[in-house]
């Protein structure tokens, strides 16, 4: 058994594998496994896999006619053998120290995940609209350091990315059965099931991960495409997911219950810029049954002003009908003046008006959110 194994979806990269693998070869770090899943690759990645497999013996070779990178990641995982497991995209690379730091980080910190820094990389033919697109240093760069809890609010602002994190072997192998394909948003699974199992982050201000942004890459064809109909859905995928794990575990924690309902509010609000209004209803109506049955709590989701909001909150009805006057009032306000109303007013004015019309109906009815599905 290794101590680390590193995971590495392998799809026509012929071009950038050789740079990959010899920065895993050449880690100062050596008791680690690689194994690297070829997925149905048409140019010469598989030769170029066969090749330094026979240099190194800690790299094995699997290959899958399934064009998945979770089922790639999970075949890589299952034949693995490390106590923790880490994730390598075949065009990317890792500074030479990156094994040895995040091994350390996580074995002397006591943490159940640790994550570093990353940096950006820009291929020769990546045209400057796409780098402009694809520029999410801000996104990538952690906002911590060193030891925390992971709570809700840490979870959410963390990158989603799995290649730049060292995970336990223990809790990736209890969330593997409910890690399945969606086109895209893969990593925000992997990401929001772990954590339902992990307490503490351990965040490492190294950059030690290079992330290659190059043409003809999954998130490039999804960036340029702004996600097209055929993976619009994939958010709600995500959710049914968690959900599903959730359900498995039959009495959640309170702590579950409320990280589940904010993956829930997160991945509903991205998906909503994408659905027309009757997706919205429809998916709105979906969720909420599934919340009702899964988690037993009180949370209802609306579309409000071409967006997906929870409105339940802890507001009594006093307090709620309260602040919708004084936001009536700043509106009427604004119209003496002959100011325009913000899109940003009316829509508070329409989201506390659905929260008003949500407390009287579970007051009138005296059972909490069930009337309302």
């Amino acid at each position: 058994m290794s101590k680390i194994s590193i995971i590495v979806p392998c799809h026509n990269v012929e071009k950038y594998l050789p740079k990959c693998l010899e920065s895993l070869m050449g880690q100062t770090f050596c008791d680690i496994d690689i194994v690297v899943v070829e997925n149905g690759s048409t140019d010469g990645s598989l030769e170029v896999l066969r090749q330094y497999a026979a240099k190194d013996p800690r790299i094995m070779v699997l290959t899958s006619d399934i064009p998945s990178i979770q089922a790639a990641r999970n075949m890589g995982i299952k034949a693995s053998s490390g106590e923790y497991i880490m994730f390598c995209d075949s065009d990317d690379w890792f500074a030479p120290d990156m094994c040895e730091v995040m091994y350390k980080a996580i074995t002397k910190s006591g943490a159940d995940v640790a994550c570093c820094n990353v940096t950006l990389e820009y291929a020769e033919d990546l045209s400057e609209e796409e780098k402009r697109i694809r520029d999410y240093t801000e996104y990538y760069k952690l906002k911590k350091t060193g030891l925390h809890k992971l709570n809700n609010s840490i979870i959410m602002k963390t990158s989603v990315v799995v290649w730049n994190k060292i995970m336990r072997r223990s809790i990736v192998e209890k969330i593997l059965p409910f890690y399945k394909t969606v086109r895209v948003h893969e990593d925000n699974l992997l990401w929001y099931l772990y954590s339902l199992n992990a307490d503490s982050v351990f965040f490492v201000k190294n950059s030690l991960y290079h992330y290659l942004l190059r043409p003809g890459s999954i998130m490039s064809e999804v960036a340029l495409k702004t996600c097209g109909s055929s993976v619009k859905m994939d958010r709600i995928l995500v959710i049914n997911h968690v959900l599903d794990y959730l359900q498995s575990l039959q009495n959640p924690t309170k702590e579950e219950q409320e990280l589940a309902v904010t993956i829930c509010e997160y991945m509903l609000k991205e998906a909503s810029k994408q659905l027309n209004d009757k997706e919205r209803q429809e998916v709105c109506n979906s969720i909420n049954e599934r919340v009702m049955a899964t988690l037993r709590t009180e949370v209802f989701f609306i579309p409000a002003d071409a967006d997906i909001m929870n409105v339940h909150d802890n507001h009594p009805l006093p307090l709620l009908m309260w602040k919708g006057l004084m936001l009536r009032t700043r509106r009427t306000f604004n119209l003496l003046r002959g100011k325009k109303v913000s899109g940003n007013l009316k829509r508070k004015i329409l989201l506390n008006e659905m929260k008003i019309k949500y407390k009287k109906d579970s007051c009138s009815h005296n059972s909490g959110t069930q009337t309302s599905f």
